[in-house]
């Protein structure tokens, strides 16, 4: 019952965010431009997948390089907020792009056939999934080749010192740990169920006149879901606490993983 409210939340925060995500998602923006770069780097000569799939694609930073870069192959672009995929369809008027209200981490293949040789995209979304491993696994049931981010622990670090500062519980949700998505790479990698894989982190800095400002900036992109049984803290003070011109860090891993 908790997860199903949770989402309920996360769907009607991201809707209500979904007209002016693009001017305020600045590190998501820039994160979804890296991953798509890289991914140019780490794909085999030669690569054409069958069909795209950009899970939590929001208002479509990925589904606009799958778009653009795959050519006559059909583009699934799937999220929890329909608000955000009817902005991405005002965008795209594509006839190749196909919208799917759906959570990013139940997605499996009984939700969204896909043929052999697809590519499944994910940017900065996979932070909010309940049990990532399970996610990740039902995504190579979709499809056979995967690349995504995700904002890793160790983000936000001047936002936690805060309110470590001012004694109180800081109310983000707990982030995958680097090494905790490494060990799952080597498990999926002697299980068979990926051939290759490849991985690098990346810190991307985003800079704020006050506390206040990264607090409105959560707000504004619809992040601001606080974890479970979050009881609300005294933000002023932990405003007061980061003083002027606060720099918050977002420190992102990027995964590639290949089927054999």
């Amino acid at each position: 019952m908790q997860n199903t409210q949770t989402h309920g939340a996360a769907s009607q925060r991201f809707s209500g965010a979904a007209a002016d995500y693009d001017h305020h998602a600045r590190v998501q923006r820039h994160a979804a431009q890296h991953l798509c770069n890289w991914l140019g780097q780490v794909l085999p000569a030669g690569f054409q997948p069958k069909a795209c799939i950009d899970v939590g694609s929001g208002t479509g930073f990925i589904t606009e390089h799958l778009l653009n870069n795959f050519k006559n192959v059909p583009v699934h672009a799937i999220d929890l907020a329909p608000g955000m995929l009817e902005e991405l369809k005002r965008k795209f008027p594509h006839p190749r792009l196909h919208t799917h209200v759906l959570n990013g981490e139940e997605l499996a293949f009984e939700h969204l056939w896909a043929p052999n040789q697809s590519l499944l995209m994910s940017g900065m979304c996979a932070q909010w999934f309940s049990n990532l491993e399970e996610a990740i696994r039902r995504w190579l049931s979709v499809s056979n080749t995967l690349a995504f981010s995700v904002l890793l622990d160790g983000s936000f670090q001047a936002w936690q010192t805060a309110h470590q500062d001012t004694e109180q519980t800081c109310g983000l949700r707990p982030l995958p740990k680097a090494t905790h998505m490494l060990d799952l790479l080597d498990r999926l990698t002697r299980e068979g169920l990926v051939a290759g894989t490849a991985h690098h982190s990346k810190e991307f800095l985003d800079h704020h006149p006050d506390g206040l400002s990264f607090a409105r900036s959560l707000r504004a992109i619809g992040a601001d879901l606080p974890r479970p049984n979050h009881r609300p803290v005294n933000l002023w003070r932990v405003i007061d606490a980061l003083g002027e011109a606060c720099t918050m860090n977002y420190h992102i891993g990027f995964y590639y993983l290949e089927r054999p």
